[in-house]
């Protein structure tokens, strides 16, 4: 006959408590994800889908043996791209312009292109919103943010291209765009925290024929 040796119950007893102890960690974790992920589902920003965001009219002209570019912009940024703005978080802006020649029997072919960059942020120590051109760093201050937006919705004489590159008695195709960017460059759980993610918008190309 064996002799079953009984375990100690204080034994018994610290794994049912340990056993316990695990269930409540379980169902406290559930309890925090079903109670923190609502805040964020509600607090993420989210993207102004429905707002303006096109090229509103565009044409080239020659100028003093240079072609340059006059275009109106509807220009609308999103919840989570004001939210950047305000975080410190600089928004580009860039206008992407290709104009090609037009040819009967072959491919059209690329005479000549042109991204104009802007870049948009807040300074807290001034309180004012900085325009900044990329292309030749030249910088303008406005009191509101709607001001600093509204000088990129017009642009008048832009060069873009010498006159000498379009001839006469060809037909030419130009076609413009517009995207906004925010990135930052800081880490996704950063992002996370501030309420803002990555965030792009692109519109659809604007495409008219130019004869010289």
């Amino acid at each position: 006959m064996t002799n079953r040796i009984a375990k100690p119950a204080s034994h018994r007893q610290a794994r049912v408590c340990s056993s316990v102890s695990r269930v409540m960690r379980c169902l406290c974790a559930w309890a925090i994800v079903l109670f923190v992920c609502p805040v964020f589902a509600e607090d993420m920003p989210t993207i102004d889908v429905g707002a303006p965001f096109d090229v509103r009219s565009a044409f080239i002209e020659p100028h003093e043996h240079v072609y340059q570019l006059n275009a109106t912009l509807d220009l609308s940024l999103s919840t989570s791209a004001i939210r950047a703005l305000n975080d410190g978080v600089p928004v580009t802006i860039e206008l992407d312009l290709n104009i090609s020649r037009n040819r009967r029997y072959l491919p059209d072919v690329q005479i000549g292109s042109l991204v104009q960059r802007w870049q948009v942020h807040y300074d807290a120590l001034s309180e004012r919103y900085l325009v900044q051109n990329l292309n030749s760093s030249q910088q303008s201050s406005h009191a509101t943010l709607q001001s600093a937006i509204a000088e990129l919705t017009v642009i008048q004489g832009l060069p873009i291209l010498d006159e000498s590159l379009m001839q006469k008695g060809n037909r030419y195709e130009a076609s413009l765009r517009i995207m906004t960017t925010v990135d930052g460059g800081l880490p996704a759980t950063l992002k996370y925290l501030m309420f803002w993610v990555d965030w792009r918008r692109t519109s659809d190309w604007c495409t008219w024929t130019v004869r010289p």
